[in-house]
């Protein structure tokens, strides 16, 4: 087990160093700057020269090439050599490697506390939502197979399968203009009144706020986990151990909720184990839809605005969870099932 977990830890190390390269040389290569955006109108205005913008391109990283039009007015663009790149990313690997994470444009604060900030609130609103799909995928799933090609089985999976097809920012919306604005029952974003409450009102003014982004993460999730379960569900039911159970004249209550049910959950265990991206990394696109202060929508803001260090060090965030979810899941599988040897 110790020399299949370093193997697996080696490896994952080398499949970050190549993600890292991946990431940076396509955010060095989208069509836009902030320091460029942020600094470009002084330059219009003549506050700043071409070469002071040059100088704190420097300092933020970038190479800045200056040069004459026609009409022999200096301008500048960023230089995007394969050079140039790949030497701004060796000055950020070896600080991301020592533990220097950055300072974000956007935000002007260290990369690793805005992410430490807003992380919990991602957590949150997605943990919740993961306990609501389990409890209603799972079951689910388990009366779909126990009626395979009934009435149930045909109407649960045609509904929960096309409510996973639809964008969530699709639904997100969606859900804003039926429940918060036509009937008025929740409010459509934040995450409080801003009224100052404290306490008890607090969270339950929190809780309030986040019902409607929870109930779009869990319903765009059950139909995946639901149809899972029914697969794994019905692989059991055909199993021999199982016609043995009613041969015996077992209760089909006792056959599906004590030997199919128990033997389901091997599978699903790495399944919800390999979730740890989602429920550290937040919901980008609906935390954006409904206004919520996490780290997808905090990501998701830096990205469009040319925030190097901090999409870059949420990306290499994600891609560590995926990376440990991964093996946490092939390790769940060797703990629930003893039959499973890892190997070498």
């Amino acid at each position: 087990m110790a020399k299949y977990i370093i193997k697996r830890i080696l490896l994952a190390l080398l499949v970050l160093f190549g993600v890292s390269i991946i990431l940076y040389f396509l955010l060095r290569m989208m069509p836009i700057n902030y320091v460029m955006e942020k600094f470009l109108p002084q330059i219009n205005q003549g506050n700043m020269t071409w070469e002071d913008l040059g100088r704190i391109m420097k300092l933020y990283g970038f190479d800045l090439v200056m040069f004459k039009d026609e009409n022999g007015t200096m301008l500048g663009e960023v230089n995007n050599s394969f050079g140039s790149i790949f030497t701004g990313y060796w000055q950020w690997l070896w600080n991301f490697i020592r533990g220097d994470m950055g300072q974000s444009f956007k935000y002007n604060e260290p990369v690793n506390e805005i992410i430490a900030s807003k992380m919990g609130v991602s957590f949150g609103i997605s943990f919740v939502s993961l306990i609501f799909q389990v409890i209603i995928a799972i079951p689910l799933g388990i009366k779909c197979a126990c009626n395979q090609y009934g009435k149930f089985d045909y109407i649960t999976t045609v509904l929960f399968m096309t409510l996973t097809a639809f964008p969530s920012f699709f639904l997100g919306n969606m859900v804003i203009k039926w429940f918060a604005e036509d009937l008025g029952w929740f409010p459509s974003g934040r995450l409080d009144s801003g009224l100052g409450l404290t306490g008890i009102a607090g969270f339950g003014d929190m809780i309030w706020h986040l019902i409607l982004p929870m109930f779009v993460l869990t319903i765009l999730s059950i139909g995946s986990l639901m149809r899972y379960t029914r697969t794994n569900t019905l692989e059991v039911l055909n199993a021999d151990y199982i016609r043995t159970a009613r041969a015996k004249g077992l209760s089909e209550g006792k056959v599906v909720y004590k030997h199919v049910f128990r033997n389901t959950l091997i599978p699903l265990v790495t399944v919800l184990a390999s979730t740890l991206p989602m429920l550290f990394g937040g919901a980008m696109i609906t935390e954006t839809i409904f206004n919520i202060d996490g780290i997808g929508k905090v990501a998701y803001d830096a990205l469009k605005e040319g925030d190097i260090p901090l999409a870059m060090c949420y990306n290499m965030f994600i891609a560590m969870l995926t990376v440990i979810g991964t093996l946490l899941a092939d390790l769940m599988y060797a703990v629930v099932d003893p039959r499973v040897k890892l190997s070498n």
